[in-house]
């Protein structure tokens, strides 16, 4: 952002109420943010996926920083794990009781450094469906921030579990 941007920017912005000197800081960091592709963060999701199909905590904690949150539930702080250790643990109680798993994603929405990535996952957990064949499906929605290395810096989840293997709608996942 330079001093002459207009009005009708910082408007949209949400920021026009804000003196210019106290945005400046805010733009340059922004212009210093690695920019993603979408095929960066498909790649990264297809990792995270694989660590978790295979219940690799090692492979799961390679994916994020040494100072990585992980929000599993957000604004919960038993649901919130600071730093690869706290997420190894996380990684390896919750998938424990988890087998044949299989998961998808639709195509990423990037800005910048930040990324939202549907994810469509099916499992067998006897401890969340103790009925049948143990089926659940997750419907989560991963908003991540990414360091300059491609590595996530946080990952914050949004998902709803439904009971049985459910096959995404048409059109799932399309940006």
């Amino acid at each position: 952002m330079n001093p002459r941007t207009d009005r009708r920017t910082l408007l949209r912005a949400g920021v026009a109420a804000l003196p210019l000197a106290a945005v400046a800081p805010v733009a340059q960091a922004d212009e210093r943010t690695t920019k993603l592709s979408v095929g960066q963060v498909s790649s990264w999701t297809d990792a995270y996926l694989e660590a978790w199909r295979t219940k690799n905590d090692t492979a799961a904690v390679r994916l994020f920083t040494p100072d990585a949150v992980y929000e599993a539930v957000p604004g919960v702080a038993e649901q919130t794990f600071r730093g690869r250790d706290a997420i190894g643990r996380y990684w390896r109680d919750i998938t424990a009781g988890q087998s044949d798993m299989t998961g998808r994603h639709g195509t990423p929405v990037v800005t910048g450094n930040r990324a939202a990535v549907e994810l469509w996952v099916t499992l067998r957990a006897p401890v969340l469906n103790p009925d049948g064949d143990h089926w659940v499906t997750f419907l989560e929605t991963n908003f991540l921030t990414f360091a300059p290395d491609g590595r996530c810096r946080r990952n914050t989840e949004y998902w709803n579990l439904q009971m049985g293997r459910l096959a995404p709608p048409q059109g799932w996942g399309s940006a």
